[in-house]
């Protein structure tokens, strides 16, 4: 497992000619290398007590970032505490956020405003030849703003020429989810949650996600050329067994490649 100065070594290192890697962080997190650029989203850098593996980058070692997007405003997916560091680690980096957010990200947390940029359902944002669009994300429920009316737990999908990356943030199935990501043409990369919901992580402030059979639905329905479970597994009491998917997968659609491994592995796709 590459953490630290290894890990941010081996995402430097590779080659600018690959068209898509990924490194996961645990959780929802992941780096990706597209097109050139290095994209974190949902990096949760906090050495939390509740946390059952330790960090692999502190905020001051993320120098190389593009691009850093937080799909809503849970510590585990925009860490408010890190990102200042992380801002001033990687001073060209742009941070997305959903549109409710914007301003206290940069109020809050002293990044300038012209840094900070809106993820919005089904709009897109351009950074150079890498294109992000909004995909509304049903954190058991679509909730909305109450001031903007808009979208506060915001997926995305990451584009650049023809390759789609769908990174869902903490998200449930909803009626209208499958046909947006269907207007993309294909999905390249799909990175989802696995972890669920219950009555009784709900009753205590934990939120839930997709269960593994509905991540593994999904997945048939717009079938990726790789999919990768996650959210199963930093958390003390919201994990899930990722075997489950992975046989659910293998029984149901084997015909879709799924990816578990390593934290801090590098992934090319493409």
């Amino acid at each position: 497992m590459k953490t630290h100065k290894e890990l941010i070594y081996d995402i430097n290192s590779l080659p600018l000619e690959g068209l898509l890697s990924f490194w996961w962080l645990g959780q929802l997190g992941y780096v990706l290398k597209l097109g050139g650029k290095i994209i974190y989203i949902d990096a949760y850098l906090v050495n939390s007590p509740g946390r059952a593996v330790p960090t692999l980058l502190h905020d001051f070692e993320v120098t190389n970032a593009d691009i850093v997007i937080g799909t809503h405003d849970h510590s585990d997916h925009i860490d408010r505490a890190n990102w200042p560091e992380v801002a001033k680690a990687s001073p060209k980096a742009a941070f997305v956020v959903p549109n409710p957010l914007r301003k206290s990200i940069s109020s809050e947390l002293g990044i300038l405003e012209n840094r900070v940029y809106r993820l919005r359902d089904m709009e897109t944002i351009t950074f150079a030849d890498i294109r992000i669009t909004g995909i509304a994300a049903a954190h058991e429920f679509l909730d909305r703003d109450e001031q903007t009316g808009e979208y506060m737990y915001t997926g995305c999908v990451i584009s650049y020429k023809d390759i789609n990356i769908y990174h869902s943030g903490d998200c449930c199935i909803y009626e209208g989810l499958i046909s947006r990501l269907q207007s993309f043409g294909h999905i390249d990369l799909m990175l989802i949650p696995i972890n669920g919901r219950d009555g009784q992580r709900y009753r205590r402030g934990c939120i839930g996600n997709m269960t593994y059979q509905e991540a593994a639905d999904l997945a048939g329905a717009i079938k990726p050329r790789l999919v990768c479970p996650s959210h199963y597994d930093l958390i003390y009491g919201n994990t899930e067994d990722v075997g489950k998917f992975l046989d659910y997968m293998n029984a149901k659609y084997p015909e879709i490649k799924s990816w578990t491994g390593e934290y801090g592995e590098r992934v090319s796709v493409l």
